[in-house]
């Protein structure tokens, strides 16, 4: 690294460096360290071991005055917060972790989600005197997979902020509400036969098909349910994958699907798990003989910001761009239970995100940088 690298080079480092949720993330936190001056900045690391015995780490940096003991929580006026880990990538894509700098866009997995915001981040810190800043940096692990680092954050509150900027691809606009994301398993039973004798037995398939209809209908239901700030403006219900059967002359023993559903902030997160839970009672009262069960998996709340908030004004006006809200999931909810008023914010497009066309404008980063810069300095002391 060079201290004077551009942000678009910082980038190109960061994208370099793997992190999918499935690996560790310290190497990406052993970099973003490097931009933090010690004589600065107090670093904390707060490492936990996930289900398959892979360390990840959190990171909150503040000023050194704000950590004069070493069990003090940095009470900040503004928190900038990225996720550190990315999706997988396929094996053909060469750019994945070999990023590429074409037609004034940074390609490459992580350049918009999020590692182009966490670029812009070290970028606007590297040379910050922070001795009169109320700020802190904080970096987390499995957001992808259900914002595990975050929710560790909030349970072990070793951060205490007044005004929270959580880095998403969001062209720039800054986002003042988001949607949850919420999933769930079906899974039915039957009895196996030959299916030449079906009344010997009981498709757990065709069982699922009703079901999955009656879960159709929850859907419509919960269309009616209506925030118009959000593009479709109604808690969305998907059945993304589906499993069942042995043999095509085998009437299937059991069926399994997973239910999503991304609830608008200000909904009971639960609703819609408890339609379904309901649903499958009413169907066995009426068919005893129907077996399945309901398990839900993650509930995870949206979030509402006040577009009136100071932060928000902000933020439009550095940006010049007006505040938006987004069906898609992120750790905002999380610093919003922390007690933050919280934006969601950062350059590039979420559709390229997830994709090997995945990439961000350079100008994008580099107008991001100026944002964070004269946003971080009006949290002064």
């Amino acid at each position: 690294m060079s201290r004077s690298a551009s942000v678009s080079e910082i980038l190109l480092d960061l994208i370099a460096i793997p992190s999918v949720s499935s690996a560790s993330n310290q190497a990406v936190i052993d970099y973003a360290r490097q931009w933090l001056k010690p004589s600065q900045w107090k670093i904390r690391t707060f490492p936990f071991t996930d289900p398959n015995g892979i360390e990840k780490v959190n990171l909150v940096a503040a000023p050194r005055r704000l950590l004069q003991h070493e069990d003090d929580v940095p009470s900040v006026e503004l928190a900038l917060v990225c996720h550190t880990d990315t999706v997988p990538y396929p094996d053909d894509w060469p750019e994945a972790v070999h990023p590429k700098v074409m037609n004034g866009r940074v390609y490459g997995r992580g350049a918009c989600d999020v590692k182009g915001f966490l670029a812009c981040i070290l970028a606007t810190v590297r040379d910050l005197g922070v001795s009169e800043q109320s700020l802190a940096v904080v970096l987390t692990a499995d957001e992808e997979i259900g914002c595990v680092g975050a929710k560790r954050l909030l349970r072990e509150k070793q951060l205490d902020a007044r005004n929270a900027v959580v880095g998403e691809p969001t062209q720039l606009h800054p986002v003042v509400a988001g949607k949850g994301y919420a999933l769930g398993e079906v899974v039915v039973r039957g009895k196996a036969a030959h299916s030449a004798f079906p009344q010997a037995g009981r498709s757990a398939i065709l069982d699922a098909a009703t079901l999955i209809d009656s879960i159709r209908k929850i859907g419509l239901r919960a269309a009616m349910e209506r925030h118009e700030r959000f593009d479709p403006p109604f808690t969305t219900v998907n059945i993304g994958t589906i499993s069942g059967g042995t043999a095509k002359n085998i009437v299937p023993a059991e069926c399994r699907f997973l239910v999503e559903w991304r609830p608008v902030p200000g909904q009971n997160d639960r609703w819609v798990a408890d339609l379904i839970g309901e649903e499958l009672a009413r169907a066995q009262r009426e068919d005893p003989g129907l077996q399945a069960t309901f398990e839900p998996i993650r509930i995870d709340s949206g979030f509402e910001t006040d577009p009136k908030s100071k932060l928000v004004g902000e933020l439009e006006r550095l940006s010049g761009n007006a505040a938006v809200a987004v069906a898609y999931g992120t750790e905002a909810p999380y610093l919003k239970k922390l007690g933050a008023e919280t934006v969601v914010f950062g350059p590039g497009d979420m559709k390229t995100a997830h994709s090997v066309e995945e990439n961000v404008p350079v100008a994008e980063l580099e107008r991001c940088v100026e944002i964070l810069s004269s946003l971080t300095a009006r949290y002064s002391r």
